[in-house]
């Protein structure tokens, strides 16, 4: 009689191994959660100064005491209020020690093309320097949207540079010459710009203009656009402010964006310039929640440092025109402004060509890739950026239509979005890692690894081709990323301690890096472009793959259940406190 023999793993060794896989998820999120915070860094605002700060310092409750003043009502071009605002604005240069003057301007001017005969009422003044090797100005406009108080938008600018011109009376004179333009008409078609650059014989001496705007009530101080020779512009910037905030690719996907500034009128007429605003909140923007009571102090804090200390910085350099050249630049770590020149774009996007291809061939040799299942890795990429998108639109509408909330108001509101947005990242994970978990069984790890990053290569070309503000954000993490997978195919054992620790690098530094820009995207597009927000969230998963292959497949099933639990749980949450 022949009896079937059986072998049982022990109970412990069970829940060792249980224990052991848990572990791992939980450091996975854990080391997560981490780099996401020391990537978000950046984003940290200063402290509001109060109103018993030094007399040389820029203080937002100081600030605000001009804000409450200018922004109690909407103050079209035209109202009755935008006159009130224009008289206040001028009494208060005034008491500052500044001769200010009205420039009017009537006809001549273009609403989006279509001839404007109305008029214009620019408020100037000029501080002179001591020394002046140029003239720098300072500007941000004085009229709101018709329905909107425009406590930020752009009430917040011109507070801050009464604010600001109130510290510099109060330390050592400029040696540059500076001017002070708020301007009027920015709303319905920049026409104080306009009327600047046509009409007033300043603005030919004009060699830099600092401009500040704001598309919400809240969030850091971002400089977002300059003109494009700005290699030495970049550098002063990261010097000359306290706490700077710039990415390059903000400035590609600006120009995609059916916005407008007074830049845009100033840079074409060869002045160099520097825009700054702050845009979490846009629920408010032009509307009737604009207000003081919503505008985040700390924003008006960080908008009015930068104004002081950039105004302090260029106004005692050498403004002498230089050659110049265009580069790249954004936030490394915290305030670390890194920045290269745009001539090192295509050299570097060969690099990435052939340090992948040498990646191949090395995999390739030692048995651990096979041109095969690297092709079916990239296939299966393609069709998770495809889940992703799908996803993204698809929860959105449904979470509109469950709700009875509209998908604007799920995107303008922080209180809302945000967690919407944070239980989308959980759950659409959670579905990707379901897809891993099948395809891993069927297609080698390292294949589906090298798969993920022909796709990061393909956009590290791409964006080095077409949009070369923006390949860094693509070319660094793919450069780091493929570093690391070479050491992953260097070491022996697969379930190594080696292994491990070299595949969490992987994944956490990239994390590091992307997270800033996750954070700007989501911010500037809103929840109204899910589907693309998922799609570039999704390109994350690669880095974390090999450290997922260390989860035992027996247990890997545990992950996205955790994800999907996650998910669902935030998701509850932000239902029941709405």
């Amino acid at each position: 009689m022949n009896e079937e023999v059986t072998t049982a793993v022990p109970m412990p060794i069970k829940r060792s191994l249980f224990l052991k896989n848990l572990i791992l998820i939980f450091v996975i999120v854990t080391a997560s959660i981490l780099s996401i915070w020391i990537g978000l860094l950046q984003f940290q605002m200063p402290e509001v100064l109060p109103q018993s700060s030094g007399k040389e310092q820029f203080s937002a409750e100081r600030a605000m005491q001009f804000l409450e003043q200018i922004a109690n009502k909407p103050r079209p071009i035209g109202s009755v209020e935008h006159d009130r605002v224009r008289d206040y604005l001028l009494s208060e240069l005034t008491g500052l020690g500044l001769s200010p003057e009205i420039q009017i301007v009537e006809g001549n001017l273009t609403v989006w093309g279509l001839p404007y005969e109305g008029k214009v009422e620019n408020i100037v003044a000029r501080i002179p320097g001591d020394e002046s090797t140029g003239t720098i100005m300072i500007t941000s406009h004085y009229d709101s949207d018709a329905n909107s108080p425009g406590a930020a938008d752009a009430g917040s600018g011109v507070a801050a540079i009464l604010e600001t011109i109130r510290a510099l009376r109060e330390s050592t004179p400029l040696k540059n010459d500076m001017i002070i333009l708020i301007s009027d008409g920015e709303e319905i078609g920049l026409l104080g710009a306009q009327a600047f650059v046509k009409k007033h014989p300043w603005a030919e001496e004009v060699d830099l203009v600092l401009n500040f705007e704001a598309r919400g009530s809240s969030g850091p101080s971002v400089l977002f656009e300059m003109n494009e020779q700005n290699e030495r512009l970049v550098a002063e910037f990261a010097k000359g402010a306290s706490n700077p905030i710039t990415h390059s690719f903000i400035s590609d996907l600006y120009k995609a964006m059916p916005n407008d500034t007074d830049l845009s009128i100033y840079k074409p007429t060869g002045m160099y310039g520097l825009n700054f605003g702050f845009f979490d909140s846009i629920y408010s923007y032009h509307t009737q929640e604009d207000t003081v009571e919503q505008l985040n102090l700390k924003s008006l804090q960080h908008h009015g440092e930068n104004m002081l200390d950039l105004v302090r910085h260029f106004g005692n350099m050498e403004l002498i025109a230089q050659e110049d050249g265009e580069s790249l630049y954004f936030n490394l770590i915290g305030k670390k402004v890194v920045s290269y020149s745009e001539k090192l774009v295509l050299p570097l996007m060969f690099l990435a060509v052939i340090f992948y291809t040498l990646t191949f061939l090395q995999g390739y040799l030692r048995k651990s890739l096979t041109l095969t299942g690297s092709s079916l890795g990239l296939f299966i990429f393609l069709f998770i950026f495809g889940i992703a998108y799908f996803f993204g639109k698809g929860i959105v509408t449904v979470i509109s239509l469950i709700t009875g909330v509209d998908v604007w108001t799920l995107s303008a509101h922080p209180s809302i979005s945000n967690p919407v947005f944070t239980s989308m990242i959980f759950l659409m994970f959670g579905l990707i890692l379901i897809l891993y978990n099948f395809a891993s069984k069927r297609i080698d790890v390292k294949d589906i690894t090298m798969g993920g990053f022909c796709v990061w290569l393909i956009l590290v070309c791409l964006s080095s081709t077409f949009l070369k503000g923006s390949s860094y954000a693509f070319l660094w993490p793919f450069l780091f990323g493929l570093l690391c997978f070479n050491i992953i195919l260097f070491l022996r054992g697969e379930y190594s301690f080696s292994k491990k620790i070299i595949s969490l690098i992987l994944a956490m530094m990239p994390l590091v890096f992307v997270a800033p820009i996750i954070y700007l995207v989501y911010t500037l597009l809103t929840l109204r472009y899910s589907g693309i927000l998922m799609v570039i969230i999704s390109l994350l998963i690669v880095f974390f793959i090999p450290m997922i292959h260390q989860i035992q497949k027996r247990y890997l099933i545990m992950f996205p259940s955790i994800l999907i639990m996650l998910g669902f749980l935030v998701l509850i949450g932000a239902y029941l406190r709405a």
